[in-house]
């Protein structure tokens, strides 16, 4: 039995912007970092491992990166290209700390140098995250296209499943293993090793329990929202520190705790017209909320010490935010809205280019 994409959802967007929030939160919200930390890194990774189309894709690894590579380089260029475009604006504001100011030639560099994925512009701190979720996708889709092919050739279909997850396992054993040596690879490929099984463990609900939703309920919700609170709160455990992954193989246990907690969650929220249809908006612009909302931050940050202070206080050039504990309502809904916006906005411009031009 090959699984199939299913047609898009607004749950999995709804999922999508819990994710998106909770991603905000981690990084703008002092007293909510370590709860979040715990599983927005791996919802991500489990909502594309669910939506994997085998039958589109299952023969054809190559094309399923390629597929995930064009509708997100483009994008990423774009976005670090402005934040490379507004870098002198940050200095001289004060919004940056001990970054030279770029000339003309800089500039230029830098734009280009995030072509291949390694520009170094703080507002896109938060794009590390794409590079990893390319590559954790190429090798999740190199690992059913070894479970099919060997299965096939060795006359055992049956084996295909088994075949993946052996696959999937062995690469995020490698991953573990480097990051419990705290041993880093250029373009965090160390955590794109440690997440290849939690796209299995979606591929395996899609296969196995498609009707998982009847599962996912308030008390469920509640449950395992206790549980990571404990685990963080008295255990003092984090998912993502200083670019690594850790506890170890516990990463999966709680990762898995803190995705049923958001799929659970997503169930509740899909009950409520009005707050499954902003939720599936943020899901919608979740690209560009990861890419602008460093820069959103920011920017608060210069309107709060130009209008409100009236002043520059040392701790304006703070990364990402200069102010949590008095603004952190503000980051989260501007950091959410206004990317939100701008996808809104880039989108329906592209529909209009793109049906002009045809």
């Amino acid at each position: 039995m090959n699984p199939t994409a299913p047609s898009r959802s607004p749950y999995w967007d709804i999922v999508k912007g819990l994710g998106i929030i909770a991603i905000v939160l981690g990084h703008s919200c002092y007293f909510a970092v370590g709860f979040v930390y715990l599983f927005h890194l791996a919802l991500f990774f489990f909502v594309s491992g669910y939506l994997y189309s085998e039958k589109k894709y299952g023969d054809a690894p190559f094309a399923f990166f390629g597929n995930r590579f064009a509708g997100t380089w483009p994008r990423y260029v774009f976005y670090t290209s402005c934040f490379v475009l507004l870098h002198n604006f940050f200095v001289t504001q004060g919004l940056y700390s001990g970054q030279e100011l770029y000339n003309h030639t800089k500039m230029l560099a830098q734009i280009c140098t995030n072509i291949s994925f390694t520009g170094s512009e703080p507002a896109q701190g938060a794009l590390w995250f794409i590079p990893a979720w390319l590559a954790a996708s190429g090798l999740f889709g190199a690992a059913v296209w070894f479970g099919r092919t060997f299965s096939r050739r060795i006359g055992k279909p049956e084996l295909k499943v088994w075949l993946i997850g052996f696959a999937c396992a062995s690469i995020g054993a490698a991953g573990v293993f480097l990051n419990m040596r705290q041993v880093g690879i250029a373009y965090n490929l160390h955590a794109s090793l440690v997440v290849v099984p939690v796209y299995f463990f979606a591929y395996l609900l899609r296969l196995h329990c498609p009707d998982f939703k009847k599962y996912t309920t308030w008390y469920g919700c509640v449950i395992s929202a206790i549980a990571l609170y404990f685990i963080n709160a008295k255990m003092g455990i984090y998912i993502l520190l200083d670019g690594m992954v850790i506890p170890g193989a516990w990463f999966y246990v709680i990762s898995l705790i803190g995705i049923y907690f958001c799929l659970s969650l997503g169930t509740l929220m899909e009950r409520f017209n009005a707050a499954s249809r902003f939720l599936s908006f943020l899901g919608r612009y979740s690209f560009e909320i990861m890419a602008v909302h460093f820069a959103v931050f920011k920017l608060v940050d210069y309107f709060y010490a130009k209008l409100w202070l009236r002043s520059v206080p040392e701790n304006l050039a703070g990364f990402p935010t200069g102010f949590s504990h008095e603004l952190w309502p503000v980051y989260l809904i501007a950091g959410t809205l206004i990317p939100a916006f701008i996808g809104w906005i880039s989108t329906r411009i592209s529909r209009f280019l793109f049906s002009a031009a045809s």
